[in-house]
């Protein structure tokens, strides 16, 4: 498992800013500063209770040491949240939304979508390199 303080975490997403915005589809929660920790903190900090509580089980969550992350368990991340995006669009609301005790459109993002772009942006930043 990785942690990263939230400045290493800036430092580190400098190189990666255009990537993260313009392929990864990061949105930075300000115009008039860099591309830091934060923008990407929060697309983790808007899921459900049960969502970060199957995150922290797999190793992503953020503690006063920083952001934990396992990228050997995004593959089990990324295949929930992948569910989750898919029963909304398929209007099937159990499954996974019951289980998790979603609710709607806010849900699919938060707990789908902004889990994905968390997970592709830290990948990008500190996954294998191609």
């Amino acid at each position: 498992m990785t942690v990263v303080s939230p400045d290493q975490l800036s430092r580190d997403m400098q190189p990666f800013a255009r990537r993260l915005v313009e392929q990864v589809g990061l949105v930075p929660q300000a115009q008039d500063r860099p591309l830091n920790s934060g923008d990407l903190l929060f697309y983790l900090s808007e899921t459900s209770m049960p969502m970060a509580a199957f995150l922290r089980k797999h190793g992503l969550f953020m503690d006063e040491d920083g952001l934990h992350f396992d990228l050997t368990q995004f593959r089990i991340i990324r295949d929930l949240a992948d569910k989750v995006i898919a029963e909304y669009e398929a209007g099937h609301l159990n499954g996974v939304w019951q289980k998790f005790d979603l609710s709607g459109e806010d849900d699919a993002n938060c707990d789908g979508g902004y889990v994905l772009t968390a997970i592709t942006a830290l990948e990008s930043i500190y996954g294998p390199k191609e």
